[in-house]
């Protein structure tokens, strides 16, 4: 009797710390809101149009996600994982296409025109304390955490010059968010090294429909390398990423496609009662690879945030300026902007996973030459709830 006790004791046990030694959780953001945004186009001639949306959209603060994420100790230092997420319609719930690219918050692109499925990241990789990690599959870039900020970073709202994806009608067609086409890549590897005196490395490497990196056949492929250094209160990152897609598929074929090249650092000081001050500097430049190589289009941005933890509350500002340039080749009129953005608001913590908050943004685009131009304001408020 006492044996079997003792066994039934020994296999509980057991059983108990091999569960121990793996988890898997579910984990969600839901961002209800109500948005108020304005538009004023004003053409070559003067001649201003407006247009006026208003609703509960949602979104304004995080795009709302729903994922499961796990890991599995394999030996003392090496643990497996894994993440599958998806973006949430607000308001409807559903799981499917989310066509919102006035904000920048398309949850599903992969790069290419591509379409919007939904699914924000599906990996599965291996940790080690000592030799980093490896994740594989669909995932955000290292430098989308450059761009988008630590100060109310990854919101939708007009007014952020380096995340917003802007497009004018009037002055230039080409989007202002500076990583556009490189926020997530499909079937990519990436590697981040463990933190060695404050130094961390992350490296990033994929294609799509190929088997060769930046050979014909590739309808997209990317490469990136991003580093950070920590030094007390101040971070420091820096990165690049270089993006190509090619419409000449046949093999043996030229590679005459897109090369985009998207540059971004930013430098913060996390300190004295809370206060979080950044400054960040990004700008892409996309050429058209042919026969003859024109430069299809440049952005630049560079802005500065900062927030002010008060108790419950937490204000914070952000203010940007920057520019874009349209088609550059031999006898074509150049096409560039000078764009400034304002952002601003506060949250009230109600809990640790539920915020209040309310916020403005203002973005506007105008010609070098001329006196075409493009206004943005908009308003929201709403509740964001993280589980």
């Amino acid at each position: 009797m006492k044996k079997s006790l003792l066994a039934i004791a020994a296999m509980t046990a057991f059983a108990g710390a091999a569960q121990a030694q793996s988890s898997v959780s579910v984990y969600g953001i839901y961002d209800g809101s109500f948005q108020d945004k304005q538009t004023t186009e004003t053409n070559a001639a003067g001649v201003k149009q407006k247009t006026q949306g208003s609703g509960f959209t949602g979104s304004s603060s995080a795009s709302s996600r729903l994922g499961f994420k796990g890991n599995e100790q394999i030996s003392g230092d090496l643990s497996t994982n894994f993440n599958l997420e998806v973006g949430i319609t607000e308001g409807t719930g559903q799981i499917g296409v989310s066509a919102t690219a006035a904000t920048g918050a398309d949850q599903g692109g992969s790069g290419v025109a591509a379409t919007q499925t939904n699914v924000r990241t599906s990996i599965v990789g291996l940790e080690s304390k000592q030799f980093g990690r490896l994740d594989l599959g669909r995932q955000l870039t290292g430098i989308h955490a450059i761009v988008a900020g630590d100060v109310w970073g990854g919101n939708n709202m007009v007014g952020d010059i380096a995340y917003t994806d802007f497009t004018s009608a009037s002055t230039n067609a080409q989007t202002g968010r500076v990583h556009g086409v490189v926020t997530r890549s499909n079937n990519m590897a990436s590697y981040t090294s463990p933190t060695i005196s404050g130094f961390n490395l992350r490296a990033d490497y994929g294609n799509t429909n190929a088997t060769t990196l930046d050979q014909p056949g590739i309808t997209y492929s990317l490469k990136g390398l991003n580093a950070s250094y920590t030094w007390g209160p101040i971070v420091v990152k820096a990165g690049q990423t270089v993006a190509r897609s090619n419409e000449a598929l046949a093999v043996g074929a030229a590679f005459a496609g897109l090369s985009t090249t998207v540059n971004a650092a930013n430098i913060a000081y996390k300190g004295i009662q809370n206060l979080l001050v950044q400054y960040t500097f990004a700008n892409n430049k996309v050429d058209n690879t042919g026969a003859v190589t024109t430069t299809a289009s440049k952005v630049r941005a560079q802005k500065l945030s900062a927030s002010y933890q008060m108790g419950a509350f937490m204000p914070f500002i952000q203010y940007g300026v920057g520019g874009t340039q349209g088609l550059q080749a031999l006898a074509t009129a150049n096409t560039t902007t000078s764009d400034k953005a304002l952002q601003l608001g506060t949250e009230y913590a109600l809990s640790k996973r539920s915020y209040l908050y309310a916020a403005y943004g203002m973005q506007e685009r105008a010609a070098t030459t001329g006196s075409a131009k493009t206004e943005l304001n908009q308003v929201a408020a709403g509740l964001r709830h993280t589980f």
